[in-house]
């Protein structure tokens, strides 16, 4: 299931990129041949207009063929008078086509931020509460984990549920706190504890409940994760404006891990354990999912923004080095020579394609 939905994922994402080149091609007039998902060899497709729309069998990313876009100089001559040509075009569009498949995916992220912040969200009193602090009125105990196959699960507690009351025999915890909880059970490690719960539409339950080994290091545990806050709505306006914010703080994070990856690396440091490819981002997919939907969602909005990122970087093969290309030939009012271009962009795509085995390798080794 795992890897499902982390396939399904990737579709998104990558769909979103290149639709993104696409609508920008799209609205500045430019022929677009083909719109595809993964690379060759072509698995199925359909043509609309002038567009082939492809589905490829190597799900490593995707691309959007553009007339005029090619490294291609037999090519390039042959549409040197096609006014719907990329390489005809002025450079701030061709600029703006580049770049709008990292705005698309960014975009993107802040949509699915919006909507995880616009719904119900238990958020801790314990911790300052970030923008939602002011909403914070009546901390509660609840319940923000449950381990499979464990007393707590067992019992029928679900993740949201609200924790009423807890007590062994006259030991009763007077839930101010997420530690109150821990502190019951571990005084209370060999006899049964008697939790009161309650769903989110009123409903209570009581469960008997005993602590056992296996679940923790060292240690009797019920299976059980609790926070002390309660659970919250943004309204849309300050939804829209915190997922702004946390784009943005997700975009200078992620540049800001690059930045040490690369410290780490140029000091000869292991680096690989930071990292992960399709294998590892599937394990972290399929842990998210088992938390809850605004958890998979927040990881989806996080990978888009990876995504963006990732692309933007001044590489030949991505986006980056294509817009670092036109930036040079803005500034200098003088093409850069076709072959050394295609040079260029054929290494970036192999080192690319090196980079992805070397990291996937480690990832099965983990």
């Amino acid at each position: 299931m795992s890897i499902f939905i982390f396939f399904v994922i990737l579709i998104i994402l990558v769909m979103v990129h290149e639709a993104g080149h696409f609508v920008a091609a799209k609205l500045s007039k430019m022929r677009v041949e083909e719109f595809a998902f993964g690379f060759p060899p072509r698995l199925f497709g359909k043509k609309y207009g002038e567009t082939d729309y492809v589905f490829n069998l190597l799900p490593i990313g995707g691309y959007v063929k553009i007339a005029g876009e090619s490294f291609d100089e037999e090519e390039r001559a042959k549409l040197k008078t096609d006014k719907d040509a990329f390489q005809n075009k002025p450079r701030i569009l061709q600029l703006f086509v580049l770049s709008a498949g990292v705005i698309m995916n960014l975009l993107l992220a802040t949509i699915l931020f919006t909507y995880v912040n616009t719904s119900p969200r238990l958020i801790s009193a314990e911790s300052d509460g970030g923008q939602y602090a002011n909403y914070i009125d009546d901390p509660k105990v609840y319940v923000n984990y449950v381990v499979p196959n464990s007393p707590a699960e067992n019992s029928g507690v679900k993740l949201g549920d609200k924790i009423v009351g807890l007590k062994s025999g006259s030991d009763i915890s007077n839930l101010s706190s997420a530690t109150s909880v821990i502190d019951i059970v571990k005084r209370n490690s060999d006899k049964d504890i008697i939790m009161v719960y309650e769903r989110m539409d009123g409903t209570r339950s009581t469960s008997t409940i005993r602590a056992v080994y296996g679940l923790s290091e060292d240690k009797k545990t019920i299976g059980l994760g609790v926070v002390y806050g309660e659970v919250v709505r943004l309204n849309l306006i300050d939804a829209f404006t915190k997922a702004v914010s946390d784009t943005y703080d997700y975009t200078i994070s992620t540049f800001t891990g690059l930045r040490d990856i690369l410290v780490k690396l140029v000091k000869g440091e292991d680096v690989m354990s930071y990292l992960a490819g399709p294998i590892g981002i599937a394990k972290i997919v399929g842990s998210e999912a088992s938390k809850g939907a605004s958890n998979l969602l927040i990881l989806t909005a996080i990978l888009s923004i990876n995504l963006a990122v990732f692309n933007i970087l001044p590489i030949p093969a991505l986006d980056g080095g294509r817009i670092l290309f036109v930036l040079v030939e803005t500034i200098t009012r003088r093409p850069i020579n076709i072959k050394f271009q295609y040079i260029a962009n054929a290494f970036g795509f192999i080192l690319l394609i090196g980079l992805m085995v070397i990291i996937t390798y480690f990832d099965i080794k983990r």
